[in-house]
């Protein structure tokens, strides 16, 4: 094998593949074959021009899908945060068999089974609990309340009451139909759910001689609605909901709702 000199003359040029030496005027290594030029197409700067802009304007598409992708992707999060979608409650059975007396529109007492199927199939304690203790669950349409005394009590505010003697817990219709009566959406039946353990529970404590009146009550009220839709695995926003309340029952804004009792001295 030939070995290139220690010192390349400037005739010569040593091939970079098989490292023999040779001529600087040789087109290709006399040896390997391989070529020492070829052929440069000149650029064309016009066509380097277009193919840099429709490379930019791909880019640029793909940008635009990723960004359009992303906003998909965020508003359905939000939308699952919020509820309102339907993946829970077009899974649901409604629950037919309760023995809880439903008294109201055929359009209520839908609703209200499909509310208790709920709590049968994600808290199933509650929903006994419920058997066990309420005994009617009634719809509730006017915007007032007459008592024995003639007077009239505002349900402002209110999204249902509890008769602890009777077991007969009164619902409105802004509770039951969250969203109006054509719409159904998850968060429509979580929320709805919560309400009606809220005023089982008012009905516990009373039969148990540990109901303290007041706003003291409704934490107590509060906190068995939001361990139940907890357990049933509810939207994040109607976890929220009860966790700023529970946080800080004494806020402000909640006050109009404990002063509803003060109709009643």
């Amino acid at each position: 094998m030939d070995t290139p000199p220690a010192t390349v003359s400037p005739e010569q040029m040593v091939c970079p593949v098989c490292r023999k030496y040779a001529a600087v005027s040789d087109i290709v290594c006399p040896h390997c074959g391989f070529p020492f030029s070829c052929d440069l197409t000149p650029v064309d700067s016009r066509a380097l021009r277009r193919r840099t802009a429709g490379w930019r304007y791909i880019l640029g598409i793909t940008a635009v899908l990723f960004w359009l992708v992303s906003a998909v992707f965020t508003q359905s999060g939000y939308l699952t945060y919020q509820g309102f979608t339907t993946e829970v409650v077009t899974r649901l059975n409604p629950d037919h068999n309760s023995g809880i007396e439903l008294e109201g529109p055929a359009q209520f007492i839908r609703r209200t089974e499909l509310t208790l199927g709920l709590l049968k199939q994600r808290a199933p304690d509650f929903y006994w609990r419920m058997r066990d203790s309420v005994t009617t669950i009634e719809y509730l349409a006017p915007h007032y309340l007459e008592t024995e005394e003639g007077r009239r009590i505002s349900l402002e505010g209110i999204g249902a009451l509890a008769e602890p003697a009777t077991g007969r817990v009164l619902v409105v219709a802004q509770t039951v139909f969250p969203s109006g009566p054509a719409d159904l959406y998850d968060r429509d039946v979580f929320s709805y759910a919560g309400v009606l353990v809220h005023e089982l529970r008012h009905i516990e404590l009373h039969a148990m001689g540990l109901a303290p009146g007041g706003w003291q009550e409704e934490v107590l009220c509060e906190q068995a609605a939001y361990n139940a839709v907890r357990q049933a695995s509810a939207p994040g926003a109607i976890l929220a909901h009860y966790e700023m309340y529970l946080a800080n029952p004494q806020h402000a804004r909640y006050q109009n709702w404990y002063r509803w009792y003060e109709q009643w001295e």
